[in-house]
């Protein structure tokens, strides 16, 4: 019998030790399928607690380094940072394209978004060319914009010069900036042209309500050169 003093009981402490996944197919093993339920609602309605945290830290450290330092500083901070994540995402790709094709990478992307808010208003289309992916908001970069983080009280940052940096865009928001450099020129200077993970046909929203748009051609041949002119590339393949 617990003491006077405590607040939750062994069982309460054990649940605690476990996530919610791991409790709902316990609760499914047990035939408890409102448990299961419940636990599956839980895991919906906490999982964005901890990622908007960070989706905020990020615009917000890159804004105090702008503020700073200047808007220079803040690119290059962006890029340096930003390659860490970037070359990792693109050697998985061309590893699993080269034994599978585009299939599991395609799948792969899907696990990961389904993790990073983009539900509902996500959709993904084939045609014999490419798979278009709409984000309708992308789980970071559009929420920010639909939330109004770069206006009001928080006031993050736009990138006001454009570059390869920006695909030749002016007025930027910072967060989305990290877009060109892992998505698309970190991979190609480490796989070579067609490494892109995707393509922004967007390429970002530029008012609350615009969604992002992102291709991903089966042949990186076909790849429009447009693509790699506004990052300051001419295309070869």
């Amino acid at each position: 019998m617990p003491s006077a003093n405590r607040i939750f009981t062994d069982a309460e402490l054990e649940e605690f030790q476990k996530d919610c996944m791991d409790l709902a197919l316990e609760a499914i093993d047990r035939g408890d399928l409102e448990k299961a339920k419940y636990w599956c609602r839980k895991q919906t309605e906490t999982k964005d607690l901890i990622h908007d945290l960070y989706l905020h830290w990020i615009p917000a450290l890159l804004s105090h380094i702008y503020e700073k330092w200047g808007e220079e500083a803040a690119v290059i901070a962006c890029r340096d940072t930003a390659k860490n994540f970037s070359i990792p995402f693109a050697r998985k790709k061309a590893e699993v394209t080269k034994e599978g094709g585009l299939r599991p990478w395609i799948e792969i992307i899907i696990d990961l978004w389904r993790q990073h808010t983009m539900y509902p208003g996500f959709k993904i289309e084939e045609d014999d060319e490419k798979f278009i992916l709409t984000m309708n908001p992308c789980g970071s970069g559009g929420r920010l914009i639909n939330m109004g983080a770069y206006d009001g009280a928080l006031g993050y940052k736009k990138l006001k010069k454009a570059g390869p940096h920006t695909w030749g865009e002016k007025e930027v928001p910072i967060y989305c900036s990290h877009c060109p450099w892992v998505h698309e020129i970190f991979p190609i200077q480490d796989q070579g042209q067609g490494g892109q993970l995707w393509v922004h046909a967007s390429p970002f929203p530029s008012k609350p309500g615009d969604p992002c748009v992102y291709h991903i051609y089966k042949d990186p041949k076909d790849i429009p050169a447009k693509y790699y002119e506004r990052i300051g590339l001419e295309k070869e393949i």
